[in-house]
């Protein structure tokens, strides 16, 4: 209790002094004694305040490049200080929970790809981007850790994905103001909402996965609850939020969910989807338009442009083809070989990126944590028994396998709010999945 009263006098008198010195505005301060605060209440009751900071590092994705404290050279800016208090939050339920901590499934998956990064840094062209770029990493990590840890139930695991569903109403609310008022990101043709985040790609993707969600719970609430058709409702706005976005791959990536889930489980689902995508096809000229883009293979699309960019990226990875030019360098490489004037220095495929920063070394480990994740999900798929938790299993499997495919033909390890979001839920299965292999070891003995 002492502890406690402790660490609770420390974050106050940090707030104080912040209050006292700081120089920017009030709004970032307002938002950073927030985020300490969280971090102190996680101490405390965990739980609450980890869903706190996902709601928190959401609505806040924006605020990237904000930077917030700078110490010669050196700053950081407001994600990088969520990143910081996610790792020490994540150390903190590590080192408390001392069941299961030898049996985290992907762990060395993820330590592996942590320590080429880490390794590498003494070949990397830029050490602060590096290290920044490691940060982001870990910090996905420690969202699994967290996921693991304090979602070990039904009900818990339930909570969580209600709470990342409802963390997407602000950005929604955002993107469709964007919408309705022509603003948001402007790519040179058209304006595109990107509702909280950075750009409308990684608020596309974000919303695919709670798409994804929100019909894993309507499709598998029981027939007479009420609650299941608010969140079919509850997805129009969502939807409507996604086409705003002007984002092919992401339609694509959603299309491809919906056709697995019902070629797995729900054919009536199939049909009913695959109606609404031909009507909304039908009637929206903007979505037919951009669905039609996709096959036009023209020199203005993006596709071309994508394939010019991977074309030169590959050949840069050459150079140093087994450790790269260190962790979060792929946009400093192509930005130094290629025009600004061809356009985004991001290398739009997240395989490239990897063998472009960590090698030949670093792509293995990072296929191997893909493939690990997909064959873990399969397994918890085929060998649970309880009926909604093996469909869980079988939504996160499709998400996962669409999400890693699309991967290469977009920014999707940048996506820093999906990444959290993705990665905590899969902590909370990987649970589920070290109880059946425990389970199944104790028979067997």
């Amino acid at each position: 209790m002492e502890t406690k009263k402790g660490i609770l006098l420390a974050f106050l008198v940090l707030a104080f002094f912040l209050t006292i010195f700081w120089t920017g505005s009030l709004g970032l301060l307002f938002l950073v004694c927030l985020a300490l605060a969280i971090f102190g209440l996680s101490f405390f009751y965990p739980r609450p305040a980890l869903i706190a900071m996902i709601i928190l590092r959401t609505a806040t994705d924006f605020l990237t490049d904000q930077e917030i404290f700078h110490f010669g050279q050196w700053s950081i800016n407001f994600t990088s200080l969520m990143g910081v208090l996610a790792i020490i939050f994540a150390l903190v339920v590590f080192i408390k929970a001392t069941p299961w901590r030898e049996k985290i499934p992907l762990a060395v998956n993820w330590l592996l790809l942590l320590a080429v990064a880490i390794i590498f840094l003494a070949f990397s062209v830029d050490l602060k981007l590096s290290l920044i770029e490691i940060l982001r990493w870990s910090s996905f990590f420690a969202l699994f850790i967290l996921g693991f840890f304090l979602f070990k139930n039904g009900r818990q695991t339930t909570l969580l994905i209600k709470t990342l569903i409802f963390s997407s109403v602000i950005p929604v609310i955002v993107a469709l103001v964007q919408g309705l008022n022509g603003t948001g990101f402007f790519d040179g043709t058209r304006w595109r909402a990107n509702g909280t985040f950075v750009h409308p790609n990684m608020l596309a993707f974000y919303l695919v996965y709670i798409l994804t969600l929100s019909l894993f719970i309507f499709l598998t609430l029981k027939r007479e609850a009420i609650e299941k058709y608010f969140y079919l409702l509850f997805s129009l706005p969502v939807f409507a939020a996604l086409i705003l976005t002007y984002t092919r791959g992401a339609w694509v990536c959603l299309a491809l969910i919906l056709i697995l889930i019902g070629l797995s489980r729900f054919r009536l689902f199939l049909v009913s989807a695959l109606l609404v995508f031909v009507l909304f096809y039908a009637a929206a000229a903007p979505f037919q338009e951009r669905v039609n883009s996709l096959l036009s293979f023209s020199a203005s699309d993006s596709t071309v442009w994508r394939l010019d960019l991977w074309r030169d990226a590959l050949g840069y990875a050459q150079v140093h083809p087994l450790v790269g030019y260190g962790a979060g360098t792929a946009p400093l490489i192509i930005g130094q070989n290629r025009s600004v004037i061809l356009g985004s220095s991001e290398p739009h495929n997240d395989y490239i990126k990897i063998i472009l920063e960590t090698g030949a070394a670093g792509l293995i480990v990072f296929l191997s944590l893909i493939v690990n994740l997909l064959v873990k999900l399969g397994q918890g798929w085929r060998e649970e028994t309880r009926p909604r938790r093996k469909l869980l299993f079988m939504f996160m499997l499709i998400f996962s396998f669409a999400f890693y495919l699309m991967s290469a033909g977009d920014n999707l390890l940048k996506d820093s709010s999906l990444q959290w979001s993705f990665w905590v839920l899969n902590g909370a299965l990987m649970f589920s999945y070290a109880e059946l292999k425990n389970k199944k070891s104790t028979v067997q003995n």
